[in-house]
């Protein structure tokens, strides 16, 4: 009996996500290692020992490169009217902040979510 149907590929898809989880988990903690970053990224290391730990799930560690890409899409969708100082007024009250220019982060995401998928689709084939 062969494993080459439509479910023995879609099997990997669990772990890709699993390892996906992973890498969203170490980029948010090393955007925010000065607040809550610690205890991430301590819990996405032991996420990495736990998933590790079984052969049946190394098959999805490309999720883990396009996992880095949700928080550096988060961090460019915060700075979507930058670059520059943006200014909003509620009631009577102006509130200015620097934003950065929301291009970089976008880039670097939707590399990071490429090239993990397209090494994923590689190992699968």
């Amino acid at each position: 009996m062969s494993n080459s149907g439509p479910t023995a590929r879609s099997r990997p898809w669990p772990a890709f996500f699993a390892w996906f989880l992973t890498g969203a988990a170490f980029m948010l903690g090393l955007l925010s290692i000065m607040t809550i970053g610690p205890p991430i990224l301590l819990a996405a290391a032991a996420a990495t020992v736990a998933l590790g730990w079984t052969r049946r799930s190394r098959r999805g560690t490309p999720g883990l490169v396009s996992g880095l890409a949700v928080p550096l899409f988060y961090v460019a969708f915060l700075n979507r009217s930058g670059p520059g100082e943006v200014c909003t007024t509620t009631g009577d009250v102006t509130e200015c902040i620097a934003q950065w220019s929301p291009l970089g982060w976008a880039a670097a995401g939707l590399i990071s979510l490429v090239a993990g998928v397209f090494l994923f689709r590689q190992e699968q084939e």
